[in-house]
């Protein structure tokens, strides 16, 4: 069988510490081949070219006719993910697709009728789920160790780590740091619960840094606060009820102060408690609190490498698997996004709509 020929659209920070140093070294041990590189910035794709030793273009459409790669990867912003996805679905290629989603909940549905369409696999990069510890507390809650599950509180972000396209992408990133950085957390926990449908969301954003630039640390030399993308939240939280009679706080700030855990998940059941990052696990039998946390060294501490789930997108093409994330996983998130975003503008709770 001949490798998967892989391509990759974006030549940004995250297609070139992640995406195409993975697909490198799967293509050194013979699970596919890199045969182009795309970007509407020259010298980005000049750049990754050299760098990776693959072809490099500026046109998406030129590079799909020239190379035809059996997969691709998005590594650009959200407001261009629906319209290449469809194009390099339609051209036969399987795609894996960075987050967040889409703009919407509709763009995300065109991606996954297409997908169906084609008969290709749609994936999104949510490696958080390909971490030890997610894994065995997904069988753990499966499995009733904590009974149900009725509360779930999750956190995450950075110290001084607003992004750059928060002040240059006006419009198109399709939220801030809920988008970004939290769509993680808040797909993780679906998915360890079994996907259950979010019924309501409420949620805050704000934006720090447009009152106070200092807050962006290093970046405060080239934040402009009048050209701040206006949707582009540094602060977010939110209260999500779940089906199941079960609810998900989250908070999300890219420019929190230094902690010890600077992201983490707790899961509150009826017969016990369990957080992530690091992995947790206390049982009450009525009697007496046990922990039942794996011995250390059993499981491998997250880390945000992306080869596992680069991996495992190439296995499930070439095997024929299922897509690591399933389309109606896809479309769920992103109604789930959209209700928060759509909670914070109009300062209410709303229903989680749509199919």
């Amino acid at each position: 069988m001949s490798p998967t020929k892989v391509a990759v659209i974006g030549c940004g920070q995250i297609a070139t510490t992640q995406h195409l140093p993975a697909y490198r070294e799967a293509a050194d041990d013979g699970g596919c081949s890199l045969v182009g590189v795309c970007d509407l910035d020259p010298e980005r794709v000049s750049q990754a070219g050299k760098q990776f030793a693959v072809a490099g273009f500026q046109n998406a459409a030129e590079m799909l006719a020239k190379t035809k790669p059996d997969v691709v990867s998005i590594a650009t912003l959200p407001s261009s993910h629906r319209n290449l996805a469809v194009m390099c679905l339609e051209a036969g290629c399987h795609v894996l697709c960075e987050k967040p989603v889409a703009m919407d909940a509709g763009e995300a549905r065109d991606m996954v009728r297409a997908a169906e369409a084609n008969n290709r696999l749609l994936s999104i990069c949510f490696e958080y789920r390909t971490w030890d510890e997610s894994r065995y507390l997904r069988d753990q809650i499966a499995d009733g160790v904590l009974g149900r599950v009725h509360a779930v509180r999750t956190w995450g972000g950075s110290a001084y780590g607003l992004p750059a396209r928060a002040h240059q992408s006006r419009g198109s990133n399709g939220g801030g740091v809920l988008a970004h950085w939290t769509i993680h957390n808040l797909d993780l926990v679906l998915w360890l619960l079994g996907n259950p449908e979010p019924l309501t969301a409420s949620a805050f954003c704000h934006q720090r840094v447009a009152a106070y630039p200092a807050a962006a640390g290093a970046l405060r030399d080239d934040i402009d606060p009048a050209s701040l993308d206006l949707d582009f939240e540094d602060f977010g939280a939110g209260f999500v009820r779940l089906s199941g009679n079960t609810i998900l706080t989250v908070e999300a700030n890219f420019l929190q102060a230094p902690a010890d855990r600077r992201e983490g998940w707790a899961f509150l059941g009826n017969q016990g408690t369990a957080s992530i990052s690091p992995l947790r696990i206390w049982t009450d039998d009525g009697r007496s609190w046990r922990e039942e946390t794996p011995a250390k060294g059993t499981l491998k501490p997250c880390d945000y490498d992306m080869r596992r789930l680069i991996n495992d997108f190439l296995r499930a093409v070439r095997e024929g698997e299922a897509s690591p994330v399933a389309g109606e996983e896809i479309i769920r998130i992103q109604r789930l996004m959209d209700a928060l975003y759509a909670s914070a503008s109009s300062g209410q709770e709303v229903a989680v709509t749509g199919a």
